[in-house]
């Protein structure tokens, strides 16, 4: 390799943006502990909605996944099953309620936020 030359991995894990779609931005996110992957919290004002995926950090055979969101005194969506890069996008409007957000990889990893981004 030449110097100053960077490899670059044969997977690049998804971009949540990408995933959720036009207009969302990542305003919250919690690493995984195993170091796998994340799970992403993203907001489009435009939509009034917030969207959740979970990613993997490399893609592979498939494993266990979730992505889901609850809306205070509302509406709550996941997106599970056996994927091999993400779980999600998990899209639900907000109405300026707080939000429980969370995602599972693997099945010894998961994670939930406690009532969180408010309004």
């Amino acid at each position: 390799m030449a110097l100053g030359a960077m490899a670059v991995p044969a997977y690049a894990a998804a971009n949540p943006a990408s995933v959720c779609g036009s207009g969302y931005s990542v305003i919250d996110s919690h690493r995984f502990q195993s170091v796998r992957g994340t799970v992403y919290l993203l907001y489009s004002a435009g939509a009034g909605k917030n969207c959740v995926v979970t990613i993997a950090d490399t893609a592979g055979k498939g494993v266990y996944m979730e992505a889901g969101l609850q809306v205070q005194r509302g509406a709550s969506k996941y997106d599970s099953g056996s994927f091999t890069t993400y779980a999600g996008p998990v899209r639900l409007a907000t109405g300026g309620k707080c939000v429980k957000w969370g995602g599972m990889l693997g099945s010894d990893e998961s994670w939930t936020s406690g009532w969180s981004h408010c309004g």
